[in-house]
């Protein structure tokens, strides 16, 4: 799903060698596209339970200390915040289209993941049209059939000589199929008020996500465009995708 996974393993593995097994994507390719087309979901697979020797942590599931996501306005007003946030089912995504344009620093993709599930303990309040909404527990929030675009705008950095490519700006949307949403502990533990909850929002889970996803989005895209810099700051342009 996520096309900075791609730049972990690619940045960490260029790093040391690139391991037999994977796939080589060079920069003066004409076919650069096609080849990073099949390369990512390839890679993505291959880095399922990560490779400790490389410091690649696994991708099933991938780690994410947390995240806050503040009250908006409209139908939905919810302040959130999760921790220890646990993303399944990266490494069955699937990339549909890709486009590098390395000359201008932008890379642009669009995957698509058949079952996406964000688990991760939540405490949340505010209200949904003009229903009172607060709870503590774990969340559990599955998107089906994710198709993500990812755009990812960079300039170069040039250091000791070497061309490093700097992520300005990482942006990203989410266009699921179906999500499914489940709070547990809604009102302090009253499960008759939280199962009608949990089932007004899957009832409602298209306006519910819709008034949330720009929230999601800018918050993931932050995490990814972190990851990322902190990857591209290590290591130069042409030992990511060689040029030879």
């Amino acid at each position: 799903m996520f096309l900075f996974l791609f730049f972990i393993i690619s940045s960490v593995i260029a790093e040391n060698s690139l391991p037999a097994e994977f796939t080589r994507c060079r920069q003066n390719d004409v076919a650069i596209d096609e080849c990073l087309k099949h390369a990512v979901p390839d890679a993505l697979r291959k880095m399922k339970k990560g490779i400790s020797e490389l410091a690649v942590p696994p991708l099933e599931p991938l780690s994410v200390s947390g995240m806050n996501i503040e009250a908006g306005a409209g139908p939905v007003v919810i302040a959130q915040n999760y921790k220890n946030i646990q993303l399944h089912g990266l490494t069955d995504t699937i990339v549909t289209h890709y486009k590098a344009d390395l000359k201008h620093y932008r890379l642009r993709t669009e995957t698509v993941t058949p079952k996406m599930e964000f688990i991760a303990d939540y405490v949340m309040k505010g209200r949904i049209l003009v229903l009172p909404i607060q709870g503590k527990g774990i969340a559990n929030v599955t998107m089906v059939n994710l198709v993500v675009k990812h755009d990812l705008i960079g300039e170069p950095i040039v250091r000791d000589g070497e061309t490093y490519m700097r992520i300005r700006d990482y942006r990203v949307k989410f266009i699921p199929k179906k999500v499914y949403l489940n709070f547990s502990n809604l009102f302090n533990g009253d499960k008759r008020l939280g199962d009608q909850m949990n089932l007004f929002l899957n009832e409602n889970s298209d306006l519910v996500f819709n008034e949330l996803k720009d929230a999601y989005e800018k918050s993931l895209s932050s995490v990814f465009q972190d990851v990322a810099n902190k990857i591209f700051n290590a290591v130069p342009m042409n030992k990511i995708f060689p040029e030879e």
